[in-house]
């Protein structure tokens, strides 16, 4: 197999195997948990970079702005998240967990592990998992329109 058909074949068969997989996590969340795995996923990078404004949330969710926003109102809308306006940039707003938040991300996180442990973790050596995220952080770096503004 020539370079080309080689990365041809690597692309399609993670397509393969991510969609697959990411098409499980959101049945399980939504049939368990009532959340989107975006849902937890903004829930989850919130809670762990702490107050963060809708644009940089949408920037981490490789997802558009518009997008961003969606997310946080319908978070916002469940009152898993609140806005608090930015001290440093009044024209801008801050999205914080809430205690209801912490709760459905406490609910969220073990299908999600579960899942993952189920389909990628157990097949994959340490060393491969860590070869793996720096492949999709490189590829995610070299493809800015993946960013949608």
């Amino acid at each position: 197999m020539d370079q080309t058909e080689l990365k041809r074949t690597a692309a399609t068969h993670m397509l393969h195997a991510l969609g697959p997989m990411a098409a499980s996590i959101e049945r399980s969340l939504a049939e368990r948990t009532g959340y989107r795995l975006v849902d937890g996923e903004a829930l989850r990078i919130i809670e762990s970079g702490g107050p963060m404004r809708m644009t940089d949330l949408a920037a981490r969710l490789i997802i558009s702005k518009a997008g961003g926003t969606k997310v946080a109102d319908r978070l916002e809308a469940r009152g898993l998240v609140r806005r608090t306006q930015d001290a440093g940039d009044r024209r801008s707003y801050l999205l914080e967990v809430t205690e209801s938040g912490r709760e459905a991300l406490a609910r969220i996180r073990p299908v999600v592990d579960e899942a993952i442990e189920r389909m990628w973790s157990r097949h994959l050596a340490s060393h491969e998992a860590e070869t793996l995220l720096s492949v999709a952080d490189r590829l995610i770096d070299a493809n800015p329109d993946w960013h949608p503004r």
